[in-house]
């Protein structure tokens, strides 16, 4: 019988948040990342001389002192842990709100039935971690306010988890533009060294320059937008486990199925409600 506070206990059910290992590529998140670099490219190399565009000492002040402050302002873990964070962005959705919608109207349906036997039978089968949760907890003979409870303190818990990832990618956003500048005034300072010699001055700048360039693009290309993905991910994520809950409280007071299906409705948007 599984363990109902799993989550609600620690940490060590926190590594296993509600992630179904989803396969393949969103492709809309890379096609916005694909799209937007060939674009800027192009525009670049339709102006002249791409080459002056590519500078390492630009990318090391703007790439090492985003991640530098990162590790500053956070705790190292939260920092190397931000790879698979990122990744979790241009991976598909893997929740279908419908789906658990008739999840736990069978649900229902069984435990009206056939009892707790064939609940419990039913819990085995389950592959999300929040519904399994909830129904190991009608199982284990929790009453419904202590379901409730639980159920919150793992869906704030989720939400936390989440929004700590989205915090450092916001962070290191407006860190980006402002080591941009600082290359700059870096290669002001180096330029203002040699304004003897005129000819100088023109390609220096431009170097110099380049160096905003690359923080305004980290920060407003790949930054920003994955964060903003994240968090619409977490919204939607949170909405369906409200959902979740509200079903599994229907099963646990024995609601009629159509019931709970139209609660459930409720709380979804239109184009993930169940008929």
């Amino acid at each position: 019988m599984a363990t109902a506070t799993q989550e609600a206990e620690g940490p060590a059910g926190a590594e296993q948040e509600e992630r179904q290992e989803a396969t393949g590529i969103d492709t809309g998140t890379l096609m916005g990342v694909l799209s937007g670099v060939f674009l800027i490219v192009i525009a670049i190399i339709r102006g002249g001389d791409a080459g002056i565009f590519v500078n390492l000492n630009s990318a090391l002040i703007v790439v090492g002192g985003t991640v530098a402050t990162g590790f500053i302002a956070f705790p190292s873990k939260k920092i190397t842990v931000m790879i698979p964070v990122i990744q979790n962005a241009f991976k598909p959705g893997v929740y279908e709100p419908e789906d658990y919608v008739d999840d736990i109207m069978r649900l229902a349906s069984r435990y009206r039935s056939g009892g707790m036997k064939q609940l419990e039978n039913e819990e085995s089968k389950l592959d999300n971690r929040f519904l399994k949760s909830g129904v190991a907890m009608i199982v284990d003979g929790y009453n419904a306010k202590e379901i409730h409870e639980l159920m919150e303190r793992e869906l704030n818990a989720m939400m936390d988890r989440h929004n700590s990832g989205q915090k450092v990618l916001r962070f290191m956003s407006v860190q980006a533009p402002v080591f941009g500048m600082a290359g700059t005034l870096i290669g002001l300072i180096q330029m203002l060294m040699h304004i003897d010699d005129p000819s100088t001055i023109g390609p220096a700048l431009a170097t110099a320059l380049i160096t905003t360039f690359y923080g305004l693009l980290l920060a407003n290309l790949i930054l920003t937008p994955l964060a903003a993905k994240l968090g619409s991910r977490t919204d939607m994520e949170g909405t369906l486990f409200r959902a979740i809950r509200v079903g599994i409280m229907g099963i646990h007071d024995r609601v009629n199925p159509q019931k709970i299906q139209r609660t459930m409705n409720a709380l979804l948007p239109p184009s993930q409600q169940r008929e």
